[in-house]
């Protein structure tokens, strides 16, 4: 679809350049997500797995590709997806088939823009053709303007992540629901008491991050009763009546979040109610349908549902998604199980959001995990410049790495939190710059830096939790010795990553992918600069920002911005009309790009200031 936002052109199979094939399959997807969840999806499981349930929106039903921007530069060179191809024997054929044509089975002929169709035929009697065929022509508009009820106490209540239910809430705001502000009045001479004596422990910033706002799913958040007063006698004939989503009319009049309608003494007036307050003990049930699919089995649903609240920073919440779908070639279940995997990664094995919140900072400064300030302090690797398709090149140099510097779990941690930063640095919204290129130099490498454990983990990490996340990989000017360790690493290597690695072995080689002026010069290139870690202080264990009333404001939005992101979403699903999905479609994509800037506001004020930040590199923008 094009853009309704004025910005450059996107890459293709992204939510701005979706054909209709694609569009359904990301659909498909949301749609056993909302079943897995219990979010309100008017469509019968039993139809989720037929691709003619879903109908495509007007613009991606007449794609433009001109608005699609493609590849600057391909490089037909040998890659490492010719070097790991072996003989098509065995157990092996199917990785080779990967690199090489093949003939099409029956039932993928009639595949179209790499989307595959559904294994079985359409039921009969399917509910969902009877909703297409009888209510296409009838189907109105109604955007999400306010979150009804029903979606706002699943996202709220049922998994707890509001921001009332968070730590800082309870901290920051008082019974009646005003902010106390001790906090803005007590952290300079405590930051100056840290700079004298090191201790980090009395900090009255603690670090907060979206996960504390759902952190426990038992708790149950105390209710303040007001006091009766005597005096005041309730009003006779009061009928509520609970404002229930879509926009009311005349639209505008009534800006605030959550409404109530008060019939008192045959007079009708509409107040202001806190929604959270209001819900609070909503009688409503959410179904979880953990049966739809083998993988939703596997996991907890509340570990699942954080994590895909957590994750999203200044990219688009789609986008994220597609990437897992792109990385499974447009197979639905495929990409789901891949997804659900790396959500529950995120939570239980790597927690990746709170590493990458908490930086660098807290560890040197408390002289802890060692291993991981090590990797810092050795200057061994630095994100500077842009390759000739606009992404940022991550460049490590090899011969400063030693197995003895670090443990296996240390250099996973800084592994991820590179990574972490590496996609805050990405333009998403406003360039669609969303890959890196990894500049491997393996200038002076000998055996003694050849880390098979952290090389694992990386491959795996990127092909399994990071996908598409990667321009290129060069493997630049390795030496006769890095022959024996390729020949163990390729092995564990993906087809798909493999496709993207390059070796060069001298400048004219590096500048088919990078311009020479960003090339650093002691490979040849015009870029006198070097990677530098600057030394963190006392005030980079801490965000930068002192949590205050706007902090609350913006957490309060982000929690109704993702409600009805998740409400519009529904609407898209199940509309029945290519030009009414159409207009969701844009609302969709609008909400994704508020949830972005939101982001961006809140993160002074949740995330420490890394390494980029502190060299100027990293400047937190869509």
């Amino acid at each position: 679809m094009t853009s309704s936002v004025a910005g450059p052109k996107y890459r293709p199979a992204r939510i701005q350049t979706l054909t209709a094939d694609q569009e359904i399959v990301l659909k498909q997807v949301w749609a056993y997500f909302f079943k897995y969840f219990g979010y309100p999806l008017d469509i019968d499981k039993s139809d989720l797995p037929f691709k003619e349930c879903f109908i495509a929106s007007t613009s991606t039903q007449h794609f433009d590709e001109s608005h699609t921007l493609h590849p600057l530069i391909y490089v037909p060179t040998r890659t490492a997806a010719s070097i790991t191809s072996r003989k098509t024997t065995g157990s092996t054929r199917s990785r080779r088939s990967m690199f090489s044509g093949r003939r099409r089975r029956k039932s993928e002929s009639f595949s179209v823009e790499g989307v595959k169709p559904p294994r079985s035929r359409l039921p009969h009697n399917s509910k969902r053709m009877v909703q297409i065929q009888t209510q296409s022509s009838f189907e109105r508009y109604v955007p999400v303007d306010v979150a009804s009820d029903e979606f706002y106490y699943t996202y709220a209540h049922h998994y707890k992540r509001a921001f009332e239910y968070s730590d800082d809430y309870k901290n920051l705001v008082d019974a009646d629901g005003q902010y106390i502000g001790s906090v803005e009045e007590e952290t300079s001479s405590q930051v100056d008491e840290l700079e004298e004596d090191g201790d980090m422990a009395g900090s009255v910033y603690s670090l907060e991050t979206f996960v504390t706002a759902a952190s426990s799913f038992t708790d149950e958040m105390p209710v303040h009763k007001p006091k009766k007063n005597p005096s005041i006698k309730a009003p006779k004939r009061a009928v509520y009546n609970l404002y229930n989503g879509g926009r009311i009319k005349p639209p505008g009049k009534f800006p605030h979040p959550s409404f109530i309608t008060m019939k008192i003494n045959n007079k009708i007036t509409v107040q202001p109610v806190d929604q959270f307050k209001r819900t609070m003990n909503m009688h409503h049930t959410v179904r979880h349908d953990r049966s739809l699919l083998s993988c939703f089995r596997r996991y907890e649903i509340q570990s699942i549902h954080t994590a895909l609240n957590t994750l999203l920073r200044h990219d688009l919440l789609d986008n994220f998604v597609l990437r897992f779908i792109r990385a499974r070639k447009w197979d639905t279940e495929k990409a789901i199980a891949m997804l659900t995997k790396t959500l529950d990664w995120r939570i239980n094995e790597f927690p990746a959001d709170n590493w990458v919140m908490e930086g660098d900072a807290p560890s040197y400064l408390k002289g802890i995990n060692q291993g991981f300030v090590k990797n810092f302090t050795k200057e061994k690797s630095w994100i500077k410049g842009r390759d000739k398709n606009n992404n940022p090149i991550f460049t490590f140099q090899a011969r400063k790495h030693l197995t003895t510097d670090a443990s296996v779990k240390q250099n996973q941690r800084y592994a991820v939190v590179m990574i972490e930063w590496a996609r805050l640095i990405l333009k998403d919204v406003s360039e669609s710059v969303d890959t890196f290129t990894i500049l491997f130099d393996l200038t002076g490498f000998s055996l003694k830096n050849a880390d098979y454990s952290t090389i694992k983990f990386l491959a795996d990490c990127l092909e399994a939790h990071y996908p598409e996340t990667l321009g290129f990989i060069l493997i630049h000017n390795a030496p006769w010795i890095f022959a024996s360790v390729w020949n163990i690493i390729k092995h564990w290597i993906d087809p798909l990553v493999a496709e993207k690695i390059h070796f060069t072995k001298d400048l004219n080689e590096l500048t088919r992918f990078i311009d020479i002026k960003a090339i650093p010069d002691y490979l040849g290139g015009q870029d006198p600069t070097r990677g530098r870690y600057p030394i963190p202080t006392a005030r980079d264990a801490f965000p930068p920002k002192r949590k205050d009333a706007e902090y609350i404001r913006l957490m309060k939005e982000r929690d109704q911005l993702y409600c009805r992101f998740y409400e519009t979403t529904k609407k898209w699903i199940e509309s029945t009309n290519p030009a009414i999905s159409e207009l969701y479609l844009k609302d969709k994509l609008a909400l994704d790009i508020e949830l972005a800037k939101n982001y961006v506001l809140l993160d002074p004020y949740i995330r420490n200031p890394g390494l980029y930040d502190r060299d100027g590199t990293l400047t937190m923008s869509i």
